[in-house]
């Protein structure tokens, strides 16, 4: 239960995946046993999230989730699964930094480690190509400010035209990045 408080959300494939539940119907079974601590909502799978008695048993000052952004959230996990649970996996952390006296703010979907590099993760489902191409250059220039640091900057995103498009402007703005689409995933949490 507390991984569900930390991800806040998690589709049934994701927890079989996670927690080794051979079957699909072993893991229905192992979620009905839970089902006093968790409420879901079917989404292309059920999608469960701690309910309020879920939350309280474990402690959790978190809110429920918005359930309009459970699809970009389940979707984020997708990133912690394929990259082996990161321990210092934080969602939704501003990061600020300052160039020339001008201060900017980000706030990445998450953010982890790996062998030594930044990794930041943005789900891409809905927005604007616009809007994430304002993101890539906004990480420009957080990977100037860090400067030696090495990072990672991991799309996620629907179609393999996106991903091309997301893929040009990271090459334009010099931008180490690593652009994922659901079809690269498709198979993991099988």
């Amino acid at each position: 239960m507390y991984t569900l408080d930390k991800l806040e959300c998690m589709s049934r494939s994701q927890l079989q995946t996670l927690f080794q539940l051979k079957s699909v119907r072993n893991a229905n079974r192992v979620l009905y046993n839970m089902s006093p601590f968790l409420n879901h909502k079917r989404l292309h799978e059920n999608v469960y999230y701690l309910s309020k008695k879920g939350r309280q048993h474990i402690g959790s000052e978190k809110n429920k989730p918005h359930l309009t952004q459970l699809e970009h959230k389940v979707r984020r996990n997708d990133i912690y699964l394929y990259y082996g649970c990161p321990k210092d996996w934080k969602v939704e952390r501003p990061n600020e930094w300052r160039i020339q006296g001008e201060t900017y703010k980000l706030i990445s979907d998450a953010r982890f480690s790996l062998q030594g590099v930044i990794c930041f993760v943005e789900v891409d489902l809905k927005q604007k190509m616009l809007e994430n191409k304002k993101k890539i250059k906004l990480y420009r220039s957080l990977f100037q400010a860090l400067g030696n640091q090495q990072a990672l900057l991991i799309f996620y995103t629907t179609t393999l035209v996106r991903k091309e498009r997301i893929l040009s402007w990271c090459q334009e703005y010099k931008v180490n990045a690593e652009i994922l689409t659901t079809e690269d995933l498709e198979n993991y949490f099988l």
